[in-house]
């Protein structure tokens, strides 16, 4: 028999998922952009997802994007936080997941100031660091800071950064990759600007996530088309 332990990595489908896929493959077959009843019904049952999912955030419908999954998503945080909000200065860690480490070391090579926060045995951000970060620094800043470390699952204190960046007026990411779907998260009470989901993490399918932006933070498509 074998047990399967690599639920951090990836979760198998659970049966229900299986079920509602297996029946909106075989019946939502329409395009959800055309405006026939089979696209309305696909357009309804899409937007039925997103308020699910901000609901589970308390957030507004209208924050709620879908994506392919994380690294999509905390990209296109990332990256259009420094193409459309004007942000010059990223602070980071090093212990961040790969998609997050790569596409900020890309953007330092073009010119972004980065700034990587020490992290103590246990891989715990220190805060003390974070805020003489933010307090020196004196360009538009982004915060991006994981929830939980996908390796060893260090959590991040979010409410007590989220109030940091606040206080000094700079954007906060948070890839909540591996917390979506385990841990309760209100952006109503914490004031994130974007985070990350990936349906796979949470017995959902492969290749599903979504990006939430703050009303406040709005970002210009990563992707252009339809």
């Amino acid at each position: 028999m074998r047990i399967y332990l690599d639920n951090a990595a990836t979760t198998p489908l659970a049966n229900e998922v299986i079920e509602v896929m297996a029946d909106c493959l075989r019946d939502l077959y329409g395009n959800p952009s055309s405006i026939h009843a089979d696209g309305r019904q696909a357009r309804a049952a899409i937007e039925n997802a997103r308020k699910t999912v901000a609901g589970y955030l308390n957030a507004s419908i209208g924050e709620i994007f879908f994506t392919s999954g994380g690294t999509e998503s905390n990209n296109m945080a990332i990256k259009c936080a420094v193409r459309d909000l004007g942000v010059k200065r990223i602070i980071s860690s090093p212990v961040e997941h790969h998609c997050v480490l790569h596409t900020i070391e890309n953007l330092a090579q073009q010119g972004v100031e980065l700034v990587l926060l020490p992290v103590d045995e246990r891989g715990r951000v220190s805060l003390e660091a974070l805020e003489t970060a933010l307090r020196e620094g004196d360009r538009k800043t982004l915060v991006t800071l994981m929830h939980a470390n996908n390796e060893i699952g260090t959590p991040l204190p979010i409410d007590r950064v989220a109030e940091l960046c606040d206080q000094y007026d700079a954007y906060f990411h948070s890839d909540t990759v591996q917390t979506t779907g385990h841990f309760p998260i209100d952006v109503a009470q914490t004031r994130i600007h974007f985070l990350s989901g990936s349906a796979h993490k949470f017995h959902g399918a492969k290749g599903c996530g979504f990006i939430y932006i703050n009303g406040d933070a709005m970002l210009k498509p990563f992707i252009d088309g339809g």
